[in-house]
């Protein structure tokens, strides 16, 4: 059995987010196929090492804390050090001495993400495979175009083009890079490079399935949203569906709630939401069924991002119909109120919930149909195929 070297920049125990559910997914197969061996960053210093180990098999595990800030004197070093400022935040010397030291005892590489591109060895000769969890150049490109502050739109749209240069750079160095297929579509925007991209999706929690449908009857009147609430596109299109949505639908709809779940709901959404009874701020929540089967729709209003979106996979699986916008829809072949509400502007968006939270026939052709589609076409076997197809032949 061949050897390899995962690098990760957020260690996924625990996987409470769409990419670190990724993560974990992939680090479950590989160390089947592989002699594997892992290194990370332990951020939030919630990884659980034992329990992760009780479950994976790995070889060897290197763990370091990690927590740089995005602030202005760190976008500075990152000028200075000539990558971008995401790549300069998950960047430290003691681990790159460290990934340098071991690297040329491994065949493969995985590198996931782009923020571990930089501890790849100049001199590494083995097989090289980037995963991309999601276009960062697109995401902030068109966070730029949302921006209204003149200078803060400049300089996102400079760290646009920085990732954008460093994306080119590294797709033109590794063997192999997987994305979501919409995220391909972009990357080949790019023009010719040396990697040969494999489409992959980022799903969710496929247990879902086996849980029964929910029941119209059995719903409150209530709008849920689960996300990790330190995650800019999450929290900009939540502040913008407050504004734009929540306040008209609420004056129609006297007894609507609106339930958000997520880790460490930031200040801004806190004076937002101040006021508002009606809207609950739930915080981390281990366990999300009660939350799903007692509310009537699930939205995930994102106005900028790439990549595919987990919230709204698992919302599918668990058959609470989904309004959400043709960017949070990206990568799911979906139709709009054939499997989910796709909704870019706020009077769609109000008479679609409006729809969704009074008529139940339309309601129950949702959640059907968009489970079924979902079971059908985005389950992990899809994902694990193309990676198949993207490891060394001689593996």
């Amino acid at each position: 059995m061949k050897n390899m070297l995962f690098l990760t920049h957020q260690l996924p125990n625990p996987s409470i987010s769409g990419g670190s559910i990724k993560t974990y997914k992939l680090i479950e197969y590989l160390s089947k196929k592989y002699d594997l061996s892992l290194a990370g960053f332990d951020k939030d210093n919630k990884f659980n090492r034992s329990s992760f180990l009780s479950k994976i098999n790995l070889s060897n595990i290197y763990i370091e804390p990690l927590n740089i800030p995005r602030t202005p004197i760190n976008l500075l070093k990152s000028y200075i050090s000539g990558v971008p400022l995401t790549v300069y935040r998950n960047y430290s010397k003691r681990f790159h001495d460290h990934i340098k030291l071991v690297a040329s005892s491994y065949c493969v590489l995985f590198i996931d993400s782009y923020l571990m591109f930089s501890y790849l060895p100049e001199n590494f000769r083995g097989y090289v495979i980037l995963h991309e969890h999601n276009n960062e150049f697109l995401l902030w490109d068109r966070y730029a175009k949302l921006e209204v502050n003149i200078l803060k739109k400049i300089l996102i749209f400079l760290e646009a083009k920085r990732i954008k240069e460093y994306l080119k750079k590294a797709f033109n160095i590794v063997n192999a890079v997987l994305a979501a297929p919409n995220d391909i579509q972009s990357f080949e925007e790019f023009g010719n490079v040396k990697a040969v991209f494999y489409p992959t999706f980022h799903l969710g929690d496929e247990s879902l399935f086996e849980l029964p449908d929910i029941e119209f009857e059995k719903t409150e009147k209530a709008l849920l949203f689960i996300g990790t609430l330190s995650w800019e596109p999450n929290m900009d299109g939540l502040c913008w569906f407050i504004k734009k949505v929540w306040i008209s639908l609420k004056k129609r709809q006297p007894c609507l709630k609106f339930y958000i779940v997520g880790h460490n709901p930031p200040k801004r959404l806190k004076r937002l939401c101040k006021g508002n009874k009606d809207i609950i701020i739930c915080g981390y929540v281990e366990k999300l069924e009660y939350y799903y089967a007692n509310s009537r729709i699930f939205v995930a209003p994102i106005r900028f991002g790439s990549g595919m979106k987990v919230k709204i996979i698992n919302a599918m699986y668990r058959g609470i119909p989904v309004i959400t916008t043709s960017i949070g829809a990206e990568g799911i072949n979906v139709k709009d109120m054939i499997h989910i509400s796709i909704s870019n502007g706020a009077d769609k968006m109000i008479n679609d919930c409006e729809r969704l939270l009074n008529e139940k026939a339309i309601w129950e052709r949702l959640r059907d149909e968009s489970r079924m589609f979902a079971k059908k076409y985005y389950t992990w076997d899809f994902v694990f195929q193309n990676l198949e197809k993207s490891l060394p032949n001689d593996q």
